[in-house]
């Protein structure tokens, strides 16, 4: 049973655990402080456990409470969803190319060669890049802003690199 006195030297943290805000979650260390224990109360104002909660922390704090370890396992859940589409190769780490990354780049350069919209965002990727955006060769960056097709823009580009 939690108390005044043993949440004063063992509380770590407190938050509600569903979105019905029904449940608190109560984290406290044992003696020693070597370990993390968690309980859980009810919300309920006459719950003897919940008024020794009330003496460490207000109702607002434990909203926020709730609110940044919501946050957080949102934050936690996210970059572990990431990281698993990396490893089955459904999301390409940029920093990180493995053999999986060309057969999609050779379809997504000589599929709908006049596709608008992939032309217009190859065409901004290009820019963005240093060499071409530095560039003092007008008539190829010309080329390339001109292109009519993901091919056309490409060779522009490559004209353009083997300058360098």
């Amino acid at each position: 049973m939690l108390t005044n006195e043993y949440l004063k030297d063992h509380f770590i943290d407190a938050y509600f655990i569903d979105n019905e805000r029904e449940n608190i979650e109560i984290l406290t260390t044992n003696e020693d402080k070597k370990q993390v224990f968690s309980t859980i109360i009810p919300f309920n104002e006459e719950h003897s456990e919940y008024k020794a909660l009330m003496t460490i922390m207000s109702l607002d704090e434990l909203h926020e409470n709730t609110y940044k370890h919501k946050k957080e396992e949102k934050r936690l859940f996210d970059e572990h969803v990431i990281n698993i589409a990396k490893k089955d190769g459904l999301v390409f780490d940029e920093y990180k190319l493995d053999t999986k990354f060309y057969p999609t780049l050779v379809s997504a350069i000589l599929k709908d060669q006049k596709d608008e919209d992939h032309l217009f965002a190859l065409k901004l990727a290009l820019f963005e890049n240093e060499t071409i955006n530095s560039s003092d060769n007008a008539e190829l960056k010309a080329e390339i802003r001109k292109g009519k097709s993901k091919i056309e823009v490409l060779q522009a580009a490559l004209k353009l690199f083997s300058e360098k």
